[in-house]
């Protein structure tokens, strides 16, 4: 078969994969419903596997298909990067790229920098999905993903940032009517947990003093920023990344709790697929998130 229609097809095929729908896929590529549904027929009759799982809704990839969309999408870039080789010194870098960050993260230091990011470059379009959930960067699609915490054993490539602190934070009049002075008077304050983890004990350390207390939560939330305005409105209180309350301490809305003991520290990272075949429009953000966001660092 000739190599045009190959990857005519593998085009067809990762835009219908990324859409979920045929009709997605084709408003994609402007072209007809009908166009990208034959050339999707004749992919699965050249490699004599089913690529797809139809149901009422959308399409999703079979385990051959998922297998056959990662080398496909590789191939696609390897093209887009020859092309783009050309004319690295002339042409203005375009594409999609796909990021997931935490809400707080997100709203609080990411969208600002994303938001300049396109003004200097408008042929590139970014998709930012703020969710608290971690996902799973070739599942989901994701070009990019930030962590903000302690990350796990994995494969991809982790550039490290910058820390936050963890910290017990109250509306400020609250504070003053509780007089919090000792650990062990937290457990019996009413507390915002965060659904994503156990923070039914928490240890606290002081100059080499250390206190672990059990916490009982009021309400449990699965979204950091539903939990900060939780603890503005007042009479309970919640353990919060210092960057997502920085302005409200500093505009006294809300105190810190016991700010002369510790809780745990962690890490802010810029988490990539393993895949060294990167668009430049992804490396290039890459590059500049690393910048603007944290010092550079070799990938973890």
């Amino acid at each position: 078969m000739h190599l045009t229609h190959n990857l005519n097809r593998l085009v067809h095929f990762v835009a219908i994969v990324e859409e979920g729908t045929i009709t997605g896929a084709a408003r994609r590529l402007g072209l007809s419903k009908a166009v990208v549904s034959k050339h999707l027929q004749l992919l699965e009759q050249e490699v004599g596997v089913n690529l797809l799982v139809r149901n009422t809704r959308r399409l999703y990839p079979s385990k051959a298909g998922d297998a056959f969309y990662l080398r496909s999408k590789a191939v696609l870039i390897q093209a887009e990067q020859a092309f783009e080789s050309l004319s690295a010194e002339t042409a203005e870098p375009a594409g999609q790229v796909r990021i997931s960050a935490p809400t707080d993260y997100g709203i609080h230091r990411l969208a600002p920098q994303l938001r300049a990011f396109s003004e200097a470059w408008p042929k590139i379009e970014i998709e930012l999905d703020l969710n608290d959930a971690r996902v799973d960067l070739l599942e989901q699609r994701f070009d990019l993903a930030f962590r903000v915490g302690w990350l796990h054993d994995s494969s991809n490539l982790a550039r490290k940032l910058g820390d936050f602190r963890e910290i017990f934070v109250a509306e400020a009049r609250t504070a003053r009517r509780w007089q919090v002075s000792r650990p062990e008077q937290l457990s019996s304050l009413p507390f915002i947990a965060f659904s994503g983890f156990d923070e039914s004990r928490r240890t606290l350390t002081r100059q080499g003093q250390q206190r672990t207390i059990n916490l009982t939560a009021a309400l449990s939330i699965n979204v950091t920023s539903a939990m900060h305005e939780a603890v503005r409105s007042g009479n309970c209180l919640a353990v919060l990344p210092d960057y997502s309350v920085k302005q409200d301490l500093a505009e006294g809305r809300l105190v810190e709790l016991l700010p002369d003991w510790q809780l745990r520290t962690g890490g802010i990272y810029l988490v990539s697929s393993p895949s060294r075949l990167r668009t430049r429009a992804v490396s290039l953000l890459i590059n500049e998130l690393t910048t603007e966001l944290g010092e550079r660092s070799p990938p973890a």
